[in-house]
């Protein structure tokens, strides 16, 4: 019975989407199938979906295995929801054909979720699934929903390590919390004064180093960051830093992937796309050193995260072995 309580920490992270997304409705939709429920989605759809897989290929040289992990991906439309790349046979669904754009076979039912949800979580058993809606209704463009399937495959990448479950609950974090919602409502002192105060520093120096990377400063700024990164560690308790560390561990981490992945495509379109994404990381980082903490709570992991894997990629590659190796902190792969 834990285990499967734990299980439900998956979908809980999966209500916070990629940082800024959607959760599941409350009333879900009518469960009877339609006429529509048995078509596929439009052609434009499944190309776009052929698109993020493929683009998976590119994480590879980043991460071993990283493509051959599950890639089950639930389309969510206004309608319907279809089941891509999934060989079980999922409760309450209907076997269509198999797809020839993106050669993984088909189930369809009455829509479930949220049409505006961007997550991965357990939706059919232990195996995670990205449960997406269309770009429209995530309000991305095309090539954006298919790069952000990475970050969301990274997630489905994690959850293949051994005794992941397991491992994530001997973290210690959930207290009583049995549903998993921990994970989104962790009372992590972001309104103390003095958490603020060190994080602004630390943010600051995060941001420096990163700007520093190849430069003649780069050890100057990487020893101040190191510090500054300790001094915020200072200002909270071990439960909370363990808190913080596995936030920048796991989502973190997806968000540098993403960007990580499109640099490493070798496409000036995707190459620009990364481009405009790390230039996303710096703003928010920015920004959340202006507006606060307080203000922008754990969202912040994800900016913060990704600017740490950049500072650990300049230091070389063996921080990616360590990475699983060694999970749910990203401090100790800086020693």
């Amino acid at each position: 019975m834990r285990m499967l309580k734990i299980l439900a920490a998956g979908m809980a992270v999966a209500l916070a989407g990629c940082g800024e997304q959607s959760e599941k409705d409350a009333s879900p939709a009518e469960t009877g199938e339609s006429s529509a429920a048995l078509q596929p989605p439009s052609q434009l759809l499944r190309e776009t979906l052929r698109d993020a897989r493929a683009y998976a290929a590119f994480g590879d040289s980043i991460w071993k295995g990283y493509s051959a992990s599950p890639f089950d991906v639930l389309l969510v439309e206004n309608e319907r929801e279809t089941l891509f790349c999934r060989n079980e046979r999922a409760a309450g669904f209907e076997a269509l054909e198999d797809d020839p754009i993106t050669g993984c076979s088909m189930q369809s039912r009455a829509r479930t979720f949220n049409p505006g949800l961007l997550a991965s979580f357990s939706a059919f058993g232990a195996a995670e699934t990205i449960v997406i809606g269309t770009p429209e209704a995530t309000g991305l463009d095309p090539l954006t929903w298919s790069l952000t399937l990475l970050h969301e495959h990274f997630h489905q990448h994690q959850a293949t390590m051994p005794d992941y479950i397991a491992r994530i609950g001997a973290l210690g974090l959930a207290g009583d919390d049995d549903t998993g919602m921990w994970m989104l409502n962790y009372p992590f002192p972001y309104d103390s004064p003095e958490t603020e105060a060190a994080f602004a520093n630390y943010a600051a120096a995060l941001e420096a180093a990163v700007k520093a990377v190849g430069s003649a400063d780069a050890s100057a700024a990487r020893a101040a960051f190191l510090d500054a990164r300790n001094g915020f560690r200072a200002s909270v308790s071990e439960t909370d830093w363990r808190y913080l560390e596995f936030q920048l561990w796991k989502e973190g981490v997806a968000r540098w992937t993403e960007i990580a992945a499109a640099e490493a495509s070798g496409d000036p379109a995707l190459a620009d796309w990364a481009a405009d994404r790390r230039a996303s990381v710096r703003d928010q980082l920015r920004k959340a050193q202006e507006e606060g903490l307080k203000s922008w709570k754990r969202t912040v992991f994800y900016a913060v995260g990704a600017s740490e894997a950049m500072l650990l990629e300049d230091q070389g590659e063996d921080w990616r072995t360590r990475y699983f190796a060694e999970p749910f902190a990203l401090g100790p792969l800086f020693e």
